[in-house]
């Protein structure tokens, strides 16, 4: 017996984990290219502070005071660098991630991006026990997200049915070993 063969007496077969879900359920059609995380960040963080900006301008818009419009940057700017923070850090700990693992389909990547982003969200009030809630709820959503697919239900494009219910089946335990 070769010293890399396992001796059968040794062998340790373990009963089936139902309650942890597979890191890839199903091999990878194509291999995982790695991307670079910067580029996408810094495209994510423009777009979060575009719509920081949006939101800005309609806090500017309901409050009462006498700034006029120049209130959306004086008064309500903070909002804008904050979006743009929590998109940037989202997208290069997303990305990251997924390149430090070698896949972005299983919903960790996502988690430790969502948890980043919490973070950044509550640490903004000051509290470590609401910052670590944050990431707790927001990496938990975004890797659920992920996890299920990416799709919300209305969207198209990703998945198509038969493709998502065969993974759906796949899942799960068959019911005929499940009874056994």
């Amino acid at each position: 017996m070769s010293p890399l063969t396992p001796r059968p007496e040794l062998d340790i077969t373990l009963p089936p984990r139902p309650f942890l879900a597979p890191s890839t359920p199903y091999p990878l059609k194509e291999p995982f290219a790695p991307t670079p995380p910067l580029g996408p960040a810094f495209n994510v963080g423009l777009t979060s502070a575009g719509v920081g900006l949006f939101v800005s301008a309609v806090k500017n818009s309901l409050d009462t005071h006498n700034k006029g419009a120049l209130g959306v940057f004086t008064r309500t700017g903070w909002i804008v660098g904050y979006f743009a923070a929590a998109g940037f850090t989202f997208s290069y700990i997303d990305h990251t991630v997924a390149n430090i693992r070698g896949s972005s389909t299983d919903g960790v990547s996502g988690f430790t991006g969502g948890c980043a982003a919490g973070f950044v969200s509550g640490i903004r009030t000051g509290s470590i026990p609401k910052a670590a809630g944050m990431c707790a709820f927001m990496g938990a959503a975004v890797g659920t997200y992920d996890l299920a697919g990416g799709q919300l239900g209305w969207e198209s494009g990703k998945k198509s049915r038969e493709e998502r219910e065969r993974e759906r089946l796949g899942f799960f335990k068959k019911r005929e070993l499940a009874e056994e």
